[in-house]
């Protein structure tokens, strides 16, 4: 666990300095610096990670070219040409590496003015996406997308909803962003459909069990093993409860920060409301879908990714540096906190030790 908390620590350190005083050309060398450190992370890796086994699997049966299988046309090729080219798998998670980190590294230098503050905070939530599976790739995918979304290149951004799709179909639950980032909604109503949704967390699944006959045994079938899946928590020590909570507290605590400063960011800002409105919607997804599903809520990932860019844009218009401080204290401390509860909660023996193909040579 060390290893983890150590590259927190000097995120943070540095995260700390990019807010009081580094200069623009000194925050994007340290954040390219520490992107590539990630990135280099995200092949060097050995049997650390989500899903290993089923990749490494997939990865030593791709023995042909273009073998129908379950997963997503652009994974299965890179499979098929990294397995029947190099036969390593290293070279695979170097091949996707690059892809995430090429959109996901260039999405945060555009989008967000402490580009080290969003690094710090994606590493406590996610390991910074080092540790990526297929849907992580097309996340970044998208998130690269809300560059055309604010810059309205509606083609540009539906081009990137096809490339994530290439990973991970899932991705077209992100093509209504192009709408909700324009939408004008008033605060009050961005908390009454928060409230709305957390209850549609308890009756929804018993709406959709009533329903879903009538769309016809294909769907009927494909929902039945989700909904069987409903109490499931894949792997994780967390009960379906406990998921449940810490949910609703991160992102409601998340939300609420957001919110401290919005009027005077939204009149400064251009897109901090825009953004703002494709987290909400993120949040509305997840509040919606983890009553049914425990598997259902990473629809909300795409949108959840955005929690990264708001939190340093609300740090750049806080203008006392006391207030500064004291904010981000608590910012690192609640960061400390994800970070902690992602290593313990969830697949504590997937993650630690880090074991790399230098050290299980």
């Amino acid at each position: 666990m060390g290893f983890y908390f150590g590259i927190f620590g000097v995120l943070a350190f540095f995260s700390l300095m990019e807010l009081f005083g580094l200069k623009r050309h000194q925050r994007n060398l340290l954040f390219l610096l520490f992107s590539l450190c990630m990135f280099c992370l995200s092949f060097l890796r050995w049997e650390v990670g989500t899903d290993w086994d089923a990749y490494i699997r997939f990865f030593n049966q791709s023995d042909d070219w273009f073998v129908k299988s379950e997963f997503e046309w652009g994974f299965s090729r890179l499979n098929e040409f990294a397995r029947i080219v190099f036969g390593n798998y290293s070279v695979l998670l170097f091949m996707l590496g690059a892809v995430l980190f090429g959109f996901q590294t260039t999405a945060i230098y555009k989008l967000s003015p402490y580009p080290v503050t969003s690094l710090l905070f994606l590493w406590s939530v996610s390991f910074g996406n080092a540790m990526f599976i297929r849907q992580t790739v097309a996340t970044a995918i998208l998130l690269f997308s809300v560059v055309y979304i604010i810059e309205k290149k509606f083609w540009k951004f539906l081009m990137c909803i096809g490339l994530a799709m290439l990973f991970h179909r899932t991705s077209f639950i992100f093509l209504p962003a192009w709408w909700i980032y324009r939408m004008h909604i008033r605060l009050l109503w961005l908390w009454v459909g928060i409230g709305i949704s957390v209850v549609l967390t308890a009756g929804l699944k018993i709406a959709i069990e009533s329903i879903a006959g009538a769309f016809g045994p294909i769907v009927q079938a494909k929902l039945d093993v989700y909904l069987s899946d409903g109490e499931t928590t894949f792997g994780t020590e967390a009960s379906l409860l406990q998921i449940i909570v810490k949910g609703i507290a991160n992102k409601v605590f998340v939300f609420f920060v957001l919110m401290l400063m919005y009027k005077k960011i939204t009149s400064a800002c251009a897109s901090y409301k825009g953004l703002v409105n494709l987290y909400w919607f993120g949040i509305l997804l997840y509040f919606s879908t983890i009553g049914i599903s425990v598997a259902l809520v990473r629809l909300s990932f795409a949108y959840d990714i955005l929690q990264i860019i708001l939190v340093p844009i609300l740090f750049r218009y806080i203008e006392s540096k006391p207030l500064k401080m004291v904010a981000y204290t608590i910012f690192a401390v609640y960061l400390l906190f994800r970070l902690y509860v992602a290593l313990v909660s969830n697949y504590f023996y997937m993650f630690v030790p880090f074991k790399t193909i230098i050290t299980e040579a």
